[in-house]
């Protein structure tokens, strides 16, 4: 470990332990090392300063809920930078929720298909996505919902392209499995 990974553990432990008696101020401190880096973090996954605001503080206001921290022992940096990630994410599906419904709410101009066999395929091709493994849904809606790069989600997830790639290969082939009746 170096010396800098050393006082950044000690820091972040006395923290841990003062918690309970010096919140204010130890809330103060934490905010300030941290919320510039966990800001960059939101905005650039969700591309709106306001959001990534609403993010960064939504955060630290469930840190300042807690009454004790002792689940954070050394790595303060990575648990909160955790934290913005996952609520960013859950923004970020929560968007796409909105976007498909207002979608599904719009009259479709293409009567190709009956109105019932369109949400009816529909609904077999969101239920084979949330089929998916985890880590492997995230990557695939990552990748087709939110238009992400390879090397985006891989830095998001803190994750190689390698396995970005290995979980796409994957979505498709078990999205292919289990939307295959719509083969016709």
């Amino acid at each position: 470990m170096t010396e800098e990974t050393n006082t950044i553990s000690l820091r972040d432990r006395q923290w841990v332990d003062a918690w309970p008696l010096e919140k204010a101020s130890i809330m103060k401190a934490i905010f300030s090392a941290y919320y510039q880096p966990l800001w960059v973090t939101a905005f650039r996954m969700l591309a709106d300063r306001s959001l990534a605001e609403d993010m960064v503080q939504e955060v630290m206001g469930k840190m300042w809920e807690m009454e004790r921290l002792d689940h954070i022992r050394s790595n303060m940096g990575g648990y909160l930078h955790r934290s913005v990630v996952n609520h960013s994410l859950n923004k970020i599906k929560e968007r796409k929720r909105w976007a498909l419904q207002e979608e599904a709410d719009m009259p479709d101009t293409r009567q190709s298909m009956s109105t019932s066999t369109q949400q009816s395929i529909q609904k077999d091709i969101e239920q084979a996505i949330s089929g998916l493994p985890d880590r492997c849904r995230l990557v695939f809606v990552m990748s087709r919902y939110e238009l992400l790069s390879n090397q985006e989600i891989a830095d998001l997830l803190e994750i190689s392209i390698k396995t970005v790639e290995n979980q796409m290969t994957k979505a498709f082939r078990l999205l292919r499995e289990n939307l295959s009746h719509l083969q016709k």
